[in-house]
Parts: structure tokens; C-alpha cells; sequence
């Protein structure tokens, strides 16, 4: 689908009534509040424990970070790692956003095209994965896209830019956006959506472009999507201090960090807050054991 040189005005779709109509049910939704990582500190030796996996976006309109959930729907989070750790979304586009019309789901959708040059590929599928549905289509949340088979998902995910309650028990929700990322997500569902099936097709009704001319600049891009998991990568003490090292996140996903002298049931101690540095030194440590803790704002 060659799409450089390409002037055509492409007109906006005409709002359609969709049928949202769910199959209720009961949930156990993520949890806003995360602890990413847990570290002891014991006289002089540190262990630094691996938390959740952390999925990077690098986008057009910013960066961001989505807490993806293993126990919710482990071979969802797998087969998207996969597709991201290989490089299969760098440069790769949102190819879909139904917010142009207020009384569709509210969604934007990537993972299937990559812009090459000047032409959009389809990104190369695996074969399809079963579908793992349980958790909401709430805000924020990330889920793959399928066909209407239900075992048919592959490369393709979509973010939810609103409450999608008639999506529920029907697709795999398998991570949410976090901190102020989800004003990234919000910032592409507001770019203007156009109908370019004329020129690409069926497939792209609802293209989100920043200009209705068909221009590999005004596409919503993805430039990268990284998985790794979120760790505290380094803790010592020095002679009056406890410096402590993690996983850096993208600025939309301050942290702060807590501290404990028993994990029996003693309180935590916020010792740094609103911290995007992936950083901190405690100068007022204690003498004995602690431990250590980064939890998301």
C-alpha cells in the first residue's frame, strides 16, 4: 500500500450506531497503586528482586508505560513481548480509532501495519493465541484485537480511551497504562479520524491522521514498544547512605519509594516521592536492616 505522493482530501465516516451490548459478569480489576519492585538491605549486602514486566511506548505524540499482567493473561503478555522484543512494532502506526464517532466503543487500535519507507506492510502474524478474557475493558487497560473467532488474536492490541463494559468477556485485557500515560493515549484518540479505505482499504475506515491529506507524516506512529521487567537494579551502603537504583520509566510514571524495618507487619516510610529518575539516595537509612520498596504515584 504505497502512500507517498498522495494528495487526496479523505472525508471523515459518518457516525454509525454500535451494539455495546455486554455480557455482565464479575471481576477482579488491576490495581491503580503497583509495587514495582522490592529490595533488602542487610547490613552490607543488597538483593534486588525483579518485579512485573514494564512495556516501553515510544510514540509520535510521547512516551509511556504500560504495567502488563502475567497472571491475568499470561500467553497474551508472552506473544505481545514477543512481537515488541523483535522490533515488529518499531514504526508501525495506529491503523484504527473509532472516537470520531461518540456512540462507538471508544478504542485505538495498532499492532498491524509498519510504515516502511513509504509504504504500510502488514505486520508478519503468529500463529493466533487462545483468548484470555477476565479482567474489564476499563480505561487505560490494553487488550489484543482478533476477528471474530475468539482464538484468533495476533499482533494486534488496542487501548481502551474510555470505559468499554460492551467489550468485556469477549477480548483479552492484559495490561493498563500507567501515571499520566494514559494522556498519551487520550492525545492520539484525539487525533481526527478519516476514511481512507478508498485509497488503502476495508481495513482503514477509521484511520486517525493529522491532516486529510494521505502523508507518511500525518500518520500516528508508533516509533518503538519495549518489554522488560520493572527492577531495582542496584542498592549499597555507603558510609552514610543508601543509594538506591531501579529500572528508569518514562516521565509520565513517577515513582516513590518506601522503606520498612520489618516486613512482618511494621509501616512503610515514603522516603522520596513523585521520582522519575530511576534514582534515590537515603541519607537517613537506618543502622540496621531495611527494606526497600518502588511503587508507582
Amino acid at each position: 500500500m504505497e502512500i507517498s505522493n498522495l494528495k487526496r482530501e479523505i472525508k471523515q465516516p459518518m457516525p454509525r450506531q454500535v451494539d455495546q451490548s455486554p455480557d455482565r459478569g464479575q471481576f477482579c480489576p488491576m490495581p491503580r497503586r503497583t509495587v514495582l519492585s522490592l529490595a533488602l538491605l542487610a547490613l552490607l549486602a543488597a538483593s534486588a528482586l525483579a518485579g512485573p514486566p514494564i512495556a516501553r511506548f515510544r510514540s509520535v505524540l510521547g512516551e509511556f508505560d504500560v504495567l502488563l499482567d502475567p497472571p491475568a493473561a499470561p500467553i497474551s503478555v508472552v506473544n505481545f513481548a514477543s512481537y515488541a522484543n523483535r522490533g515488529a512494532y518499531d514504526n508501525s502506526i495506529i491503523h484504527r480509532s473509532t472516537t470520531g464517532n461518540p456512540l462507538d466503543i471508544q478504542i485505538v487500535q495498532g499492532g498491524g501495519f509498519e510504515l516502511v519507507l513509504n509504504t504500510l506492510v502488514a505486520i508478519e502474524p503468529d500463529p493466533p493465541i487462545p483468548l484470555e478474557a477476565g479482567q474489564p475493558n476499563q480505561r487505560g487497560t490494553l487488550a489484543m484485537a482478533r476477528t471474530t473467532a475468539p482464538d484468533s488474536a495476533t499482533s494486534q492490541w488496542y487501548f481502551n480511551v474510555t470505559d468499554n463494559p460492551g467489550l468485556d468477556f469477549n477480548y483479552a485485557v492484559f495490561g493498563r497504562v500507567l501515571g499520566t500515560g494514559v494522556s498519551v493515549v487520550d492525545a492520539i484518540g484525539e487525533v481526527t479520524v478519516y476514511n481512507a479505505s478508498a485509497i488503502l482499504g476495508p481495513t482503514f475506515t477509521q484511520l486517525p491522521l493529522f491532516s486529510g491529506n494521505l502523508q507518511p507524516q500525518n500518520l500516528v506512529l508508533i516509533d518503538s514498544v519495549r518489554v522488560e521487567p520493572f527492577a531495582i537494579t542496584n542498592l549499597t551502603r555507603g558510609s552514610n547512605a543508601v543509594e538506591i537504583r531501579w529500572t528508569a520509566l518514562s516521565t509520565n510514571t513517577p515513582v516513590r519509594v518506601e522503606r520498612t524495618g520489618n516486613l512482618g507487619g511494621g509501616s512503610w516510610t515514603v522516603v522520596s516521592s513523585n521520582n522519575t529518575g530511576g534514582f534515590f539516595r537515603d541519607t537517613n537509612a537506618p543502622s540496621g536492616s531495611a527494606f526497600y520498596r518502588v511503587v508507582t504515584e
